[in-house]
């Protein structure tokens, strides 16, 4: 076999082994979060949705309630009012995490999910990052992109 065709397939083994070892690895990420924050973010997307700021609250970890305690975040939260009911969720979908140091926790684990889901002004997605612990989750960041807030800058 020539040298160079040799090095060429060694080359290519190489990248499709290291491709395949790292959709191994963000699977396991993603399944060392799936069973527990899917189903506590389907628990808390309704109650997170009915806009009422006062069952929102306890839901925040430290950092994103000082933000909502803004004027800026109050605003935020307001424009999210906007969206109306909703009318159902779809699938979260793993995005990734990371591992940070927390004064109020210690360490903790980013945890990032976006979920598709529908309010009655129509098709919107949440773009969410909880913070866990390894017990317990917090919202950390949240963000609803929806084409509602492009008419309402018209």
């Amino acid at each position: 076999m020539h040298p160079i065709l040799q090095r060429s397939l060694i080359f290519i083994v190489l990248v499709v082994a290291g491709l395949l070892l790292y959709v191994l690895m963000f699977g396991m990420d993603a399944d060392k979060y799936n069973d527990t924050a899917i189903p506590y973010l389907n628990k808390t997307l309704p109650k997170l949705s009915n806009w009422k700021y006062s069952e929102l609250k306890p839901m925040l970890s430290p950092k994103a309630l000082a933000e909502f305690e803004t004027d800026k975040g109050k605003a935020v939260y307001r424009l999210f009012t906007r969206l109306g009911k909703l009318e159902s969720i779809g699938k979260p979908q793993y995005i990734g995490d990371k591992s940070v140091s927390s004064s109020d926790f210690g360490e903790v684990d980013l945890v990032s999910y976006t979920i598709p889901v529908v309010f009655e002004t129509g098709p919107a997605e949440i773009k969410i990052i909880l913070a866990s612990n390894g017990q317990s989750y917090s919202i950390h960041h949240l963000r609803i992109n929806s084409a509602i807030y492009i008419d309402l800058q018209k």
